[in-house]
């Protein structure tokens, strides 16, 4: 027999359940609390005193919700009315601020709590701090639209390509037929050339924004490097600005692009200084950082490892939120019209990305601007191959099948490659070449096809020609780069790529250099 009383066994009971109940309140991840309907803490777990920074529950339960917790007072009352009628609360999003002032967004979810008489008197709630997910949210939408952008700006780049090729090649045709005592029309065709050659340097940056461009990686020393730049860097920045330039030695070599790196140090330095009408100072700092995982899961971007990093900072205009958002967007320019192109921090984006590095920017209004490059330190330091000077272009006899889609391309490659003594065979396309090709068999000297046509580009083209033995050199053009091949394409000794756009000299000299490389 039990001889302990019934309404004893239900109070014990009561008692376990509600120590188990305090004991998960107590060791939840999650800050949980009871507020009443005047903004005051009733109760708090440990979870939501380490969410919000303070030292213990008491000072959080004298805290005023509305003035101290919420980062806009008047929003704890807007959620209040919002939920009158609910019966739950879920999903609700705030912004809060930690004792430190460091603002924060957190996820509410609860009930609200009534009296007796069915009058509501306070909330139940549980908060989750998602400041670290919305943060990777963010990179990732950045991420996502910037890539987007990448990839209309390659093609805007190509299209353009297209026709300065034409511009250039047809403008050297003209020079060769025209007298030399027409001096004056010489010195107009000069002229277009130079016009032509600076819309192509246009396009390399637009390339680099889209990280098309191709780039040669080689150990670097980072610090080295800077050395090197700060005479030039003084010449950039004039007296009244006060230039500081830190090296610490070592930072770690780092596999990179000489130029690429030259040029993401000049586009901010130039920015720098124009943000600095008035004068202040330019700091180049250049150190050594190790990025952990904790830094990942913060900030929302990076890989655990050790990096070698520009730091370049000034003190000049700053700037506001909304221009933060669109600071490497191309021909995003806060300068006035005429003042610049608006492609200098994208090409320093994609010159960063390229070298699998990261940028981070800090600035606020009146308060300059710092941007941290990161570098990875590199682990093999071996030197990239040397590329051996290209030879004289000559013609030739040789028969070369061209595929090409744009009509203009296609009939400038022919004068050219006409001119010197070779025979061409056209194609509209890939399919149109490969008929062709098998039309004319081992007569075909070389392929020389564009990558980026209908029907059957240049890449179907060169599988279909191969899977027949044939070992036909093929010379690629396209004014996108390399990467169009794709990497099941494994580029042999009788492959070349040649960008648009391309000059007269520049394709007679890759198309010699090809056939005498192959022993037919």
């Amino acid at each position: 027999m039990n001889d302990v009383p019934d309404g004893a066994g239900a109070d014990a009971a009561a008692r376990r359940s509600g120590a188990k109940y305090k004991s998960l309140v107590e060791h939840a991840v999650y800050g949980i609390y009871i507020s009443s309907i005047e903004g005051r803490f009733l109760d708090v777990n440990p979870a939501l005193v380490r969410m919000l920074g303070y030292d213990s529950e008491d000072e959080l339960l004298a805290l005023d919700l509305a003035d101290a917790v919420y980062a806009d007072p008047t929003d704890r009352n807007h959620a209040i009315a919002q939920f009158r009628d609910a019966r739950l609360i879920s999903g609700l999003e705030m912004r809060w601020i930690r004792k430190d002032g460091t603002p924060i967004t957190v996820r509410l979810s609860g009930r609200p709590l009534h009296d007796e008489a069915g009058k509501r008197v306070g909330f139940e709630m549980m908060a989750e701090d998602v400041t670290a997910q919305h943060s990777l949210e963010a990179q990732l939408r950045h991420a996502q639209k910037m890539e987007a952008i990448g990839q209309l700006t390659s093609g805007i780049a190509h299209d353009f390509n297209n026709l300065l090729t034409v511009v250039l090649s047809n403008a050297e045709l003209l020079a060769e037929a025209i007298p030399a005592s027409r001096a004056d029309a010489h010195m107009d065709l000069e002229e277009t050339k130079r016009a032509a050659r600076r819309g192509a340097e246009l396009i390399r940056k637009l390339m680099t924004f889209s990280r098309t461009q191709e780039l040669e990686f080689v150990p670097l020393d980072l610090s080295e490097q800077m050395r090197e730049l700060s005479r030039m860097l003084r010449r950039l920045v004039p007296e009244y600005i006060q230039m500081q330039i830190v090296a610490q030695e070592p930072v770690g070599r780092i596999v990179a692009d000489a130029g690429a790196i030259q040029q993401v140090i000049f586009n901010l330095a130039t920015n720098a200084r124009d943000a600095m009408p008035d004068g202040g100072v330019l700091r180049i700092q250049v150190c050594r950082r190790w990025i952990d995982q904790e830094h990942v899961v913060t900030h929302g971007w990076g890989r655990p490892g050790e990096y070698a990093t520009i730091f370049v900072s000034d003190t000049g205009t700053g700037m506001d939120k909304r221009t933060k958002e669109r600071l490497f967007e191309p021909f995003f320019s806060t300068k006035p019209s005429g003042a610049g192109t608006g492609l200098g921090l994208a090409m320093v984006y994609g010159l960063v990305k390229q070298h699998d590095g990261y940028i981070d920017v800090h600035s606020k209004l009146g308060e300059g601007t710092t941007f941290k490059i990161y570098f990875p330190v590199a682990r093999d330091e071996t030197a990239s191959a040397v590329v051996p000077e290209e030879p004289t272009p000559r013609g030739g006899n040789e028969t070369i099948l061209l595929a090409e889609d744009e009509p203009a391309i296609r009939r400038s490659a022919t004068r050219v490659l006409e001119h010197v003594g070779y025979r061409v065979v056209c194609a509209e396309d890939g399919e149109a070449a490969l008929t062709l090709f098998w039309e004319y068999g081992t007569a075909i000297d070389l392929i020389l096809s564009d990558m980026v046509m209908p029907k059957m580009g240049g890449r179907a083209l060169y599988e279909a020609v191969r899977s027949t033995g044939a070992q036909v050199p093929f010379l690629f053009v396209s004014g996108y780069i390399r990467r169009d091949i794709g990497e099941s394409v494994k580029l042999a000794d009788t492959v070349v790529f040649l960008h648009k756009p391309w000059t007269v000299q520049g394709l007679l000299r890759a198309v010699r250099e090809l056939l005498d490389r192959v022993d037919r």
